[in-house]
């Protein structure tokens, strides 16, 4: 359930003249990885080919390097990375990396409109996208019922390692046990495919949108607020009570990106599986679809407005890994503080560099051959007043 299933399952709306064909292919869903570049390519007015590399290669750029500083100061503190927060905050940085390292086969497909990466990676993409996004929203949760332990230990006493490292082994263990169904319907030939009907779908999506969204978010939610009234209920020191007021930010923060990135791919597979006026090639096979066809006029209007919706949802998707490191350094001063800390080594080694190309004088430029009758000048006046 990751950034492939997003663009696997984005419809498409197909022109009337391609209505024979689209009713013969109905029964295979575009696959993992594939949107049907070349389908997309010349019946859409939006070119996902050139946008998606794009927004891709500055996904992976921007995240990857965010989330690698954000390893860095946590990783350089004992103390800090012996925190359970921080176990879980580097878990979901981990599975966010993860998912940016699947860009490149958005990269590949959109530019070679097929794919070519074979069988075992179509498989291998279709559970990693489904994992990291399990992993995800799981780490978000936890971390509110931690952050709750923590602002109101008298309810539960604070979680011990051994307990951070088992909810780390659930989280993981749950969201490998949800992807492991949708592999079961991959088909690889010659292309990347996930053959299910109309019924086997909403089998997967309704189960997904709640234990993936609808769940993890109600439980953020009600520990947020549980958080924030012991907050203005109980005021402490000045100190922790602005402390825990950033480390609450933060997760309603990261909550907040991964609740406005997903919520509109939901709305659009939900609208796709249960529209029967949506004529669409990643739509499964339904007898109410095809034969009900919408007319040229409302095609066109529909298919713009449809192409622009899905576009937005691939990049909202796509963009969702890399919101969890800023977020994590301009709320929390004591990594911002080491983040400052480690620049300036690198400064200083640049500006040491500088400072000797400015004092250590530069070689003298080679002087012309004398003519005859001229007097030569050494060039070090050493050789001049050196006794003898």
């Amino acid at each position: 359930m990751g950034f492939k299933l997003c663009l696997e399952h984005v419809p498409v709306i197909a022109s009337v003249s391609n209505r024979d064909w689209l009713i013969s292919t109905q029964s295979i869903m575009p696959a993992i990885v594939n949107l049907l570049f070349n389908t997309v390519s010349t019946n859409t007015t939006i070119s996902f080919s050139l946008v998606l590399p794009l927004v891709s290669i500055l996904s992976l750029l921007v995240g990857v390097g965010g989330h690698l500083l954000m390893w860095l100061v946590l990783m350089r503190n004992p103390r800090r990375r012996s925190k359970p927060s921080s176990v879980l905050l580097l878990n979901l940085s981990f599975a966010d990396l993860c998912a940016l390292l699947t860009l490149p086969c958005v990269l590949l497909s959109a530019s070679s409109q097929n794919w070519q990466l074979g069988g075992g990676v179509c498989v291998l993409l279709s559970f990693m996208t489904s994992l990291t996004a399990g992993v995800d929203i799981f780490s978000l949760a936890a971390l509110s019922v931690l952050r709750y332990r923590i602002v109101a230990p008298s309810t539960r006493p604070p979680a011990t390692p051994t307990q951070v490292a088992g909810t780390v082994a659930v989280i993981w263990l749950v969201s490998i046990a949800m992807a492991l169904p949708k592999v079961t319907y991959i088909q690889f030939d010659s292309g990347c495919t996930w053959s299910v009907g109309r019924g086997h779908w909403l089998g997967f999506l309704v189960p997904a949108f709640l234990v993936y969204y609808v769940a993890p978010l109600l439980c953020i939610a009600l520990h947020c607020g549980l958080i924030i009234t012991h907050l203005y209920r109980c005021r402490g020191t000045l100190a922790a009570d602005h402390r825990n007021k950033k480390a609450t930010a933060l997760l309603i923060g990261s909550t907040l990106v991964f609740a406005i990135s997903w919520l509109p791919y939901y709305v659009l597979e939900f609208v796709n599986v249960l529209s029967p006026s949506l004529n669409s090639v990643s739509s499964p096979e339904s007898p109410a679809s095809s034969s009900t066809a919408p007319s040229p006029a409302s095609s066109t209007e529909v298919s713009l407005l449809w192409e622009v919706a899905s576009l937005s949802a691939i990049l909202l998707i796509c963009l969702a890994p890399c919101w969890n490191p800023p977020l994590y350094f301009l709320l929390s001063k004591p990594a911002l503080r080491q983040l400052r800390g480690l620049l300036p080594i690198m400064h200083q080694h640049w500006r040491a560099a500088t400072f000797l190309q400015h004092i250590v004088p530069k070689h003298a430029p080679t002087q012309p051959h004398s003519q005859p009758g001229s007097q030569h000048v050494p060039q070090n006046i050493l050789e001049v007043t050196h006794p003898q």
